[in-house]
Parts: C-alpha cells; sequence; structure tokens
C-alpha cells in the first residue's frame, strides 16, 4: 500500500502533462502512487499517458466516458485511491523535488489530518514550459503569519472559522496533504457542479473538522496558467454570469454542510462568516479578466443582469452594482475608470428612475456622485453644497443650497456618515419649506465595509 496518493486530474493539458508526471516521479520521497483521471480531453492527453506511463506500476490511469469538471475527475481520483495521504496537483502544474517528503514528514510527525503550505512558485515571464531547477518567484497564498518551523493552526474551532473565512488559510487542495481515513469519516468530496470555487468548501471542511492541522514553512508547489488551462475559458459576460451562480450555489452547498454540524448551529456567529466567505470567496482573479480597459463588461452583458435578477429580485441593480466595483481590474487601490469605493451609494433607498438631488460634496458626496453617473439607476438631478463655487470641490459641479427651489425631484439624499450632523441638516432643509418626506439619510449603510457587512451580505446570505 503506497503511502501517498497523487491524483491528477487531466482535461487538455497534453502539452504540459509530461512535465506535469515527472515532477511526481523524481520525488525524492518515493513511496506513492499516482492517479490520472483523464476528463474526456480532446487533444490526445489520454493517449499520451498511456504511451509515456502505461507501463509505470507506480501509475493508474482512469478515463471517464463522460466530460464532468474538475471536482468530478478529484472524486474519481479518491475513490480509486489507496494511500495513507492524499494529494491533488493539477495537470499543468509541477512539485518541487521535496515537495512529497516535505509534506509526508510533517504529516507524520504531527499525526495531522492535514499539512498545508501556504505559499507557491510562479514562474518567470510568460514561459509554455518550465523545470524544477528554474528560477521562480514566491506567491503568498495565506494571510496568517508565517514563521520558520511548523505550525500548529488553532485548535479553537470558532478561531479556526474566523481564520479560514478571512482568507488567513488559502483555499486551495493543491497545496495541502490529506490523510485519507479522515476524509473518509467526515464524507468530504468535492462538488461537481460548482467552478470555480469547490476548493474553499472542501478546505472549510477539512479546515473545521481536522483535529490536527499543520503548516510548514516550505513551499513545495509550482503554479502556472498556461493559456490552455481548464479555468481559462473564454472571460466575458458569460463567464461572469457563472461566477455569480457559482457564488449562490457555494452559500447553499455551505448551509447543507452547516445545518450537520451542532456546533455551528449553536454558533450563529460563524454561521455568518461561513456565509460571507462564499460571496469574498468569488474569485476576482477570475472575475477581473471579463473587463474590459473602460469598465465594461467583454461581450453581452445581458447574462450577469439575468444572474441578478434571478438571486436577487427586487435588490438586483445594487447588487450587480457592488459585485462590478469589488471586481474590476485595480491600478494601485483605485479602478481603471476612477470609481470612488469609500463610500456605497445607498440604492437599496430609491427605485430605478427616482429624480434625485444629493446634499453635500464632500467625501461621500463626491463618491455617490460619480457612482450616480456611471450606474443610471436613479436620474441624479444635481448636487448642491454650502461651499459651492469654492475651492476643494475637485471637479464636482456642486451648486448653492438655494438651487434647491429651482430644481423638480422627488428625493434629497444627505451624504454625510454622523448622524447628528445629518439631523441639523434635515432641519435646515424643513425650515427651507422643504418636505420632510422628500429628505433620505442612511448614513449606517454608507462607509462601504459597512454597506459589505450590514446590508449587501445578509441579503446574498438569505440566498
Amino acid at each position: 500500500m503506497p503511502e501517498i496518493s497523487v491524483i491528477i486530474p487531466v482535461y487538455n493539458t497534453s502539452a504540459y502533462l509530461q512535465e506535469c508526471v515527472d515532477s511526481v516521479l523524481s520525488q525524492t520521497f518515493q513511496d506513492f502512487e499516482i492517479i490520472i483521471v483523464d476528463d474526456c480531453s480532446t487533444d490526445g492527453s489520454m493517449a499520451l499517458c498511456r504511451k509515456l506511463y502505461g507501463n509505470n506500476s507506480k501509475v493508474t490511469i482512469i478515463h471517464h466516458e463522460q466530460n464532468g469538471t474538475v471536482g468530478t475527475a478529484r472524486n474519481t481520483g479518491l475513490k480509486a485511491s489507496k494511500g495513507k495521504y492524499i494529494a491533488f496537483l493539477d495537470s499543468d502544474d509541477l512539485y518541487m523535488p521535496y515537495a512529497l517528503e516535505e509534506l509526508y514528514k510533517a504529516a507524520e510527525a504531527y499525526q495531522a489530518e492535514v499539512v498545508h503550505s501556504p505559499d507557491c512558485f510562479l514562474p518567470n515571464g510568460n514561459v509554455e514550459h518550465i523545470r524544477t531547477e528554474d528560477e521562480f518567484r514566491k506567491l503568498r497564498l495565506d494571510k496568517l503569519p508565517l514563521g520558520t518551523e511548523i505550525q500548529l493552526l488553532c485548535s479553537e474551532k470558532a478561531g479556526r472559522v474566523q481564520a479560514w473565512a478571512d482568507k488567513g488559510i488559502s483555499t486551495v487542495v493543491w497545496s495541502n496533504l490529506f490523510r485519507r481515513d479522515f476524509l473518509a469519516e467526515h464524507d468530504i468530496w468535492f462538488e461537481e457542479d460548482i467552478v470555480p470555487g469547490q476548493d474553499g468548501i472542501f478546505m472549510f471542511r477539512c479546515v473545521f473538522h481536522a483535529h490536527t492541522f499543520v503548516r510548514i514553512p516550505d513551499c513545495v508547489y509550482i503554479y502556472r496558467r498556461p493559456a490552455s488551462a481548464v479555468t481559462r475559458s473564454k472571460r466575458d459576460g458569460k463567464f461572469l454570469a457563472k461566477l455569480v451562480h457559482c457564488m449562490v450555489r457555494k452559500i447553499e452547498s455551505l448551509e447543507r454542510y452547516m445545518a450537520g454540524i451542532p456546533y455551528l448551529q449553536e454558533h450563529p456567529e460563524l454561521q455568518d462568516k461561513v456565509r460571507n466567505f462564499a460571496i469574498a470567496d468569488t474569485d476576482s482573479f477570475f472575475a477581473q479578466d471579463c473587463y474590459l480597459p473602460d469598465g465594461t463588461v467583454a461581450g453581452d452583458i445581458e447574462p450577469v443582469h439575468q444572474a441578478f435578477k434571478n438571486i436577487f429580485g427586487q435588490h438586483a441593480y445594487f447588487a450587480e452594482h457592488f459585485f462590478h466595483a469589488s471586481h474590476k481590474k485595480q491600478v494601485g487601490d483605485v479602478a481603471e475608470w476612477g470609481l470612488r469605493m469609500n463610500y456605497m451609494f445607498p440604492w437599496h433607498l430609491f427605485k430605478q428612475g427616482d429624480k434625485v438631488v444629493l446634499y453635500g460634496a464632500g467625501e461621500v458626496g463626491k463618491g455617490f456622485y460619480e457612482q450616480a453617473l456611471r450606474f443610471p439607476y436613479i436620474e441624479l438631478v444635481g448636487i448642491v453644497d454650502k461651499q459651492a463655487g469654492k475651492t476643494g470641490m475637485q471637479g464636482i459641479p456642486a451648486k448653492p443650497i438655494d438651487n434647491l427651489t429651482k430644481w423638480d425631484y422627488d428625493y434629497l439624499l444627505i451624504t454625510v456618515v454622523n448622524k447628528l450632523v445629518a439631523e441639523e441638516i434635515k432641519s435646515e432643509l424643513k425650515a427651507k419649506g422643504i418636505s420632510e418626506e422628500k429628505i433620505l439619510w442612511d448614513g449606517k449603510y454608507y462607509p462601504i465595509e459597512d454597506y459589505f457587512s450590514n446590508y449587501y451580505f445578509p441579503i446574498l446570505g438569505r440566498k
């Protein structure tokens, strides 16, 4: 019986397959089996596997008769595995020569159910073929501090869930070693209908259930993203809509698992953190490729609109706005098209087409003004400020307060966060004869973090 089963799902990666498999065969630790699962490749990957490794006693080759997903292939490999431990290697990636040895030594020394490596290597430049002896740069996958020694993950459940939900622990499976009987005991498999995103759910269950979860300081995995990678399907509105639906399926899947865990049922605050992760884990790396330099979505955006309508109903507009603003490609901390996101326009206060005037051209007002222009859900009548005409407006065409008596509008939105200041402004406006029903303020949701955690997450969480 081999100590380690290395599962390699394959789909149309014939150009990189030999480099991948050979990186396992040349490991310093040799007590392993390799399980290659071909998921109906059309580029000759299966024939290449049989030609190169068909007579190798360490290699088992399995062919799917029907195309599935990477989760389907990994599950097939799990069912066929015989090793004490399980490792997952993507077919366009490689192991460093010492990878299995380092992971195995830590697993045995600590009797760990999961051994985790917090970094990976990335090839330098846009190269198609690489060797383990090439020069690489490092990509940090975890956010938790890392020392020079093996570390034990917090054994307290709430701390673990918090670390996972904050993405302190990388959610990819390929930088880990798992004990096979642990996965079987807790019935941990891959979700086959969530792509991308099944890794995060798999890792959540491992983080939660593992008695001993250790992190090694070593970087053992080489991660590359060639143009032919499985996740490199066309990035456009259709793909973006798929990501949105995956986000919801992740929530549904995690809800199903949490329902069977008494500890989480007794700690609803941790359930919220888990739900929030499912949204935050919608991969910006994938989503950003769907946007053009001018901030628009590549291809037809209607599938994206429809996805949000299906999920959010009457809240679809502001949910879609937030999603786009959160995922557009960034230049530093500012989106390429200049959208300010320190504060979130309160879309939930309005119906589509409402005529709105903004009161206040400070930092909040400037952000609201730009968002309202770029997402014309409402009709922006204008913006007023006591300092109109003076310096500091930074291009915002604020008008004097007196203009309120000249404009036709449905609502006047006060754009300050402080409640006491907002109440003072409201009293002044009422004294000018403006109806109280027209004056709106909801400052508790203005800061982007508060909007995200107190409004956006709960609505999606209920889905």
